[in-house]
């Protein structure tokens, strides 16, 4: 890869120089990608591109920007038919060849370059963008089924009877979920408990959010003709199963389910646990995910939380729960706050979310004005992946 990076920077740098003697030469502005299009009656996302290219000090980060051999030469073409020396034209048509070049050995196409820049993300990006998108179209055809918003909501906050302990609720949501063909038992969420220690922790203990519902729905947000969704005990959690109904639009649903544990978990490190997490598993292909984490103000150590996605549902082979890092994926989306006491919780991705929050945070016996909260959002989020929501415990007093 360092061999692949150099390379491929140099070339850049190169087709970067000779590209600006080309247009100084001419007294073309790169700064002005439209007046070049006009001038040279060359089309506009070309010449913008290369103004994304002569502007960037990234030299792989400028990949993305680099037109190919045929756009290349309409540039140097109309640039010449207006009096560009053919010095300058010559050093232009080998920078870009010898860039070519770079990619037929290292890689063999510019395609899988593209995927390989990806991958690296460099500037900033939050990563594996372009794989990402290409991802969520090519996975609904396969599976048959997408969704328009994921929602993990996950509450926290001290027991009322004891402080040490910690109250947790979650909601799972699906937006805009709909069918792209005839499908029957799809697990459309997952729900999983485990302690550090890798060791499965049943769900016997959770209840419903919304009274009265044992199915742990909560209906009263629900939006379209709800299919039946049946609960799968298995071992260490539930699965939560789609059944068929109609194909596309005439069959799109929002579905919420949520639970409710009292005293689940410590609030301090132990021998086993030293930190606590949620994690929202990818199960349906999906646009958009939001992920909460709504918080007792006296929590402040929820505000630290860092984020990670890793590459699979939970391992195989080993300890279920255990996260390997070797799995964990170039995805760099840091959470944020959440502005606002109580926190601003509303999207546009999700309505009625603010009355949603509010219900489960009164459903708990919290005050408003003693609710914080973070955001993660992610656009594409991969199937099968794991998103997580990671902080340390403080130790007890």
């Amino acid at each position: 890869m360092p061999t692949l990076e150099l390379e491929c920077e140099a070339a850049i740098g190169e087709l970067r120089a000779a590209l600006i003697e080309l247009y100084d030469s001419v007294g073309a502005d790169p700064a002005n990608p439209q007046d070049v299009a006009r001038r040279f009656k060359l089309n506009k996302t070309l010449t913008w591109n290369i103004a994304r290219l002569l502007g960037s000090t990234d030299g792989i980060g400028a990949v993305p920007h680099v037109p190919g051999i045929g756009s290349i030469e309409k540039i140097v073409g109309a640039t010449e038919s207006h009096g560009a020396p053919g010095t300058a034209a010559k050093r232009v048509r080998e920078a870009a060849t010898a860039f070519e070049r770079v990619i037929e050995v290292h890689v063999g196409d510019r395609a899988t370059l593209d995927l390989i820049i990806d991958g690296m993300e460099p500037g900033g990006g939050v990563g594996l963008e372009l794989s990402r998108k290409r991802a969520f179209v090519g996975n609904s055809g396969i599976y048959g089924i997408q969704a328009k918003t994921m929602l993990m909501c996950c509450v926290l906050a001290p027991n009322a009877d004891d402080p040490d302990q910690l109250d947790m609720a979650m909601v799972r949501g699906h937006l805009g979920l709909r069918r792209l063909r005839a499908i029957d038992g799809f697990p459309i969420f997952r729900m999983r408990q485990w302690s550090q220690a890798g060791q499965a922790i049943g769900t016997q203990q959770w209840e419903p959010i919304e009274r009265g519902q044992a199915d742990r729905a909560l209906k009263t947000f629900a939006k379209g003709d709800v299919p039946e969704i049946e609960p799968i005990e298995t071992k260490g959690g539930t699965d939560y199963v789609i059944r068929p109904g109609p194909i596309g639009n005439r069959g799109a649903i929002d579905c919420f389910y949520g639970d409710m544990l009292r005293a689940g978990a410590s609030r301090y490190q132990t021998d086993a646990d030293t930190m606590g997490e949620f994690g929202a598993t990818m199960t349906v292909p999906a646009e958009n995910l939001v992920f909460d984490l709504i918080y007792h103000r006296d929590l402040d150590f929820c505000a630290d939380a860092i984020t990670k996605v890793y590459a699979y549902s939970f391992l195989h082979g080993n300890r279920e729960g255990e996260w390997d890092e070797s799995t964990c994926l170039p995805i760099r989306q840091p959470a944020s706050p959440i502005v606002g006491t109580p926190p601003a919780v509303a999207t546009p991705l999700i309505p009625r979310y603010a009355e949603l929050v509010q219900m489960v945070t009164t459903r708990l016996g919290l005050d408003a004005s003693d609710v914080r909260g973070l955001r993660y959002e992610l656009k594409y989020p991969p199937l099968g992946s794991t998103s997580v929501i990671r902080f340390d415990l403080p130790a007890s007093e």
